[in-house]
């Protein structure tokens, strides 16, 4: 089933929606929009400061989701959270995942990157070497813990990547959950985005929504076929297609629609730089590029080519350039010398003039 799905169906290369009434509205919109930016920078200082200082408990989860609230952050559950569980998964769709779930279950997520130590309970994260979950930090952690198995975040609208970036102990209780984001004018995320980017569009429009499903619980077994099951329960209870793709094979694709390969007149341009002192015509440039398709390559041709030619002409000059400046420069005059006399001798002979001395 997940051979149906493409790869690039699951992922948006742009924030931007089809053109049509909706970038009408979000015209309308962006004076509002800018408006509420600049208000919500500082209501989210508050954020900090409050997440910060509350003890996690069922109070500081109100007063928080209140105040994403009005960051643009809303959060609708379905179901109800296992009150023993220590494990949620889930897939993932936006930087922020973490923090919705986290304000609906007070679960903290690991991250191997490095953040300020104080900024690491606003923003519901632990530090850890890796992804995964380990005895020993469900034994450190009194709260529960959030992981997201797919590694990279989706656009949430077509199917999953496989579950290969979070190992979990055998026993263990997990929870799925099924999480879903929707924004107005924009798209849930975009693969190319950055950080910044995603905090700005968050507090330029109206809201995000996190709409959270949680399952019913499973247990990890030694073969590790949770990792299946889970993923095709999350999959199932989305409409989604659970597919073998995985962040390996969405690095590869990113890495195909951002390459832009170099104009031919930039290749020409760094042939003749490499080819500094010696002028080339632009046409000999060009055959060179299209017979070898790459600077080194045209530059190792037209090197050889010359080379060749001086050496048939009698000028027993090497194969390669001098390396120095200096050297490429008395190169230059020398063969200058040789032109002149080989034109000279030329003339001499045409015309028949006896020249001695």
């Amino acid at each position: 089933m997940g051979e149906q799905v493409r790869l690039e169906q699951l992922f948006h290369s742009s924030w931007f929606r089809p053109a049509g009434l909706s970038t009408l509205a979000l015209i309308l919109y962006a004076p509002v929009g800018v408006c509420l930016l600049v208000v919500r920078l500082f209501i989210a200082v508050q954020f900090f400061i409050l997440a910060l200082i509350l003890p996690p408990n069922k109070f500081r989860q109100k007063v928080l989701r209140i105040i994403c609230g009005v960051l643009g952050l809303t959060i609708s559950t379905d179901g109800d959270s296992h009150p023993h569980g220590k494990v949620f998964v889930s897939n993932h769709i936006t930087s922020f995942d973490h923090l919705a779930i986290h304000l609906a279950t007070n679960a903290f997520a690991p991250t191997k990157k490095k953040i300020f130590k104080f900024l690491m309970k606003p923003l519901a994260l632990f530090l850890t070497d890796n992804e995964s979950v380990t005895n020993e930090q469900i034994e450190f952690f009194d709260d529960p813990v959030i992981v997201f198995p797919e590694g990279k975040p989706t656009n949430g609208e077509v199917g999953m990547l496989a579950f290969t970036t979070v190992t979990i102990p055998e026993g263990f209780t997990i929870q799925p959950v099924g999480l879903q984001v929707s924004r107005p004018f924009f798209h849930a995320n975009c693969i190319t985005a950055s950080l910044t980017e995603e905090i700005i569009i968050g507090l330029f429009l109206p809201n995000t929504h996190f709409s959270i499903k949680f399952l019913s619980v499973e247990t990890v077994d030694a073969e590790g076929d949770w990792k299946k099951r889970t993923q095709a329960t999350i999959a199932q209870s989305l409409n989604l297609v659970p597919t073998k793709f995985t962040t390996a094979d969405r690095a590869e694709w990113l890495k195909r629609i951002l390459f832009r390969p170099p104009s031919v007149a930039t290749m020409a341009r760094a042939v003749q730089q490499q080819l500094s002192p010696q002028i080339l015509a632009p046409e000999t440039i060009l055959a060179a590029l299209q017979r070898t398709g790459t600077v080194d390559g045209a530059v190792q041709y037209l090197r050889q080519t010359c080379a060749a030619s001086l050496q048939a002409s009698g000028s027993g000059l090497p194969p390669t350039f001098p390396k120095s400046a200096a050297q490429r420069m008395m190169s230059f005059q020398e063969r200058k010398r040789i032109m002149i006399a080989t034109a000279r001798q030329k003339y001499i002979e045409k015309h028949g003039l006896n020249i001695s001395g």
